[in-house]
C-alpha cells in the first residue's frame, strides 16, 4: 500500500503552535489578530480615540439660542461609546440620540424653513472628521 505524501504548500490539517505568556495563547488556525483586536488595551485605545473625537465635535458645535433649557443643545447630545463587533472593538460617536433634539444635523447639512427659504449648512462635524482623517 502506498503512503500519501503531502505536496509542498498543501495543508496538513490543524497545526497548533501555542505560545503562552500571561493570558494570551497564540494559535495558528485562529489568528493572532483576533486575540489582539479583542484585548483590553485595544478596547481602551478605541475608547480614548472615540472620546477624543467626541470632545472635538462638541467644541466645534455651534452655540444655540437656548432661552428656556439647554437640554436639547447640540453639545449635550454628542456621546462616544465602544462596541464589540465580530472582528474587534469599534468606537462610535453618536450625535443626538434624543429624538427631540434633531437640529444638529439640520445645521450640519442645511435645511428649508416652512416659508421655503434655504439655509445653508455649517458642516462643523464634517470639518472635524476631515481634520482627523488619515490618508
Amino acid at each position: 500500500m502506498a503512503r500519501r505524501v503531502a505536496k509542498p504548500g498543501q495543508a496538513r490539517g490543524k497545526q497548533d503552535i501555542r505560545f503562552r505568556k500571561g493570558g494570551f495563547t497564540f494559535e495558528t488556525d485562529k489568528g493572532f489578530e483576533t486575540e489582539l483586536l479583542h484585548s483590553a488595551p485595544v478596547r481602551e485605545l478605541a475608547e480614548a480615540k472615540a472620546a477624543e473625537l467626541a470632545v472635538k465635535m462638541i467644541r466645534a458645535a455651534p452655540l444655540g439660542p437656548h432661552r428656556f433649557t439647554t437640554e436639547y443643545a447640540i453639545k449635550n447630545n454628542v456621546h462616544a461609546y465602544v462596541e464589540d463587533i465580530g472582528t474587534g472593538w469599534v468606537g462610535y460617536v453618536v450625535v443626538e440620540e434624543n429624538e427631540k433634539a434633531r437640529h444638529a444635523m439640520l445645521q450640519e447639512r442645511g435645511y428649508r424653513d416652512p416659508s421655503g427659504r434655504r439655509h445653508k449648512g455649517r458642516f462643523f462635524f464634517k470639518k472635524v472628521l476631515e481634520q482627523e482623517r488619515t490618508d
